[in-house]
């Protein structure tokens, strides 16, 4: 795929990326308020985050950016692929990622620990993100496609799926090895400079 393939690819998911940027941004707004309405149920979404990352805790730097990256991209790969089910679990997990940043976004304005945030989330977040955007929007457009074969259309999904797996391979994938080595090798230094 090369680089006009790839403009010409993001021109045609234009529509699909700025329907899963609303839906990521819906999902951090309800995230928001989620906090204060549920609080228990909140402190149940932190407890099981909490026990996620601290399987790291054991692990070098190169080891949790294996673990990172082998998680979010079969993760965002699965994301992609699943969208042929007519777009809904891509969907599903673009606001779910965003109702998480959400409610992690009232927990630091609460306790005022901005630091955490701007070194702990946002320099890994801001590729991990748009990566995540897009991949919704691929797995939406496999879906329509999908669809539209279910109802007599003309059958494109083989090739469909041929220019996203080489969109997610050529273009997503490299950004995601660049998010983990960011986290992994870049935010803990942070971290440690701000605690």
């Amino acid at each position: 795929m090369k680089i006009a393939e790839i403009k010409k690819y993001l021109y045609e998911i234009r529509f699909y990326i700025l329907f899963s940027s609303l839906v990521f941004i819906s999902g951090v707004l309800t995230g928001y308020f989620f906090v204060h309405d549920f609080p228990e149920e909140t402190r149940e979404i932190m407890e099981e985050l909490k026990e996620f990352f601290a399987s790291g805790e054991k692990m070098t730097d190169f080891q949790i950016f294996l673990f990172i990256l082998e998680n979010n991209i079969t993760k965002l790969f699965a994301v992609l692929l699943l969208g042929i089910f007519a777009g809904i679990i891509p969907l599903f997990t673009s606001f779910a990622n965003g109702m998480i940043l959400g409610i992690f976004g009232c927990l630091v304005s609460e306790n005022l620990l901005w630091s955490f945030f701007f070194v702990g989330i946002l320099p890994h977040g801001i590729i991990e993100i748009p990566v995540l955007i897009l991949s919704t929007a691929v797995g939406m457009k496999i879906g329509k496609v999908a669809l539209w074969r279910l109802f007599g259309g003309e059958i494109r999904i083989k090739k469909e799926l041929v220019k996203a797996i080489k969109f997610y391979i050529i273009v997503l994938m490299p950004l995601l090895i660049l998010a983990a080595a960011i986290e992994a090798f870049i935010t803990t230094i942070l971290l440690d400079m701000v605690s």
